[in-house]
């Protein structure tokens, strides 16, 4: 974090312009500080954001894998045809074999 990616709220409010340029060029967050000095908000380009979700979803989705993969190494896992079988049972459907 720089300095100059800290702003207050008055001072946001004046340069609105001139942060959203400042972010969307740089990529970095801008924080916005109350008069305590305490950060109220952060702001982000949308580029930035969408990047960060895309991230996240990843992270997550690696992390279920993972789970995932636990749970077959401790034998908590079904073969597929009788998982298939089990939820066609509980959607009351009737398969054809």
């Amino acid at each position: 974090m720089r300095t100059e990616d800290i702003t207050s709220i008055t001072q946001h409010r004046d340069h609105l312009r001139d942060h959203l340029n400042q972010v969307r060029e740089t990529g970095r967050p801008m924080f916005i500080t109350n008069r305590g000095g305490e950060t109220e908000a952060v702001m982000l380009s949308a580029n930035r954001y969408d990047k960060m979700m895309e991230e996240l979803e990843l992270a997550r989705s690696l992390a279920m894998i993972d789970e995932s993969m636990k749970d077959v190494r401790a034998g908590r896992g079904k073969e597929l045809r009788q998982a298939v079988r089990d939820i066609a049972d509980e959607l009351g459907l009737t398969l054809d074999q």
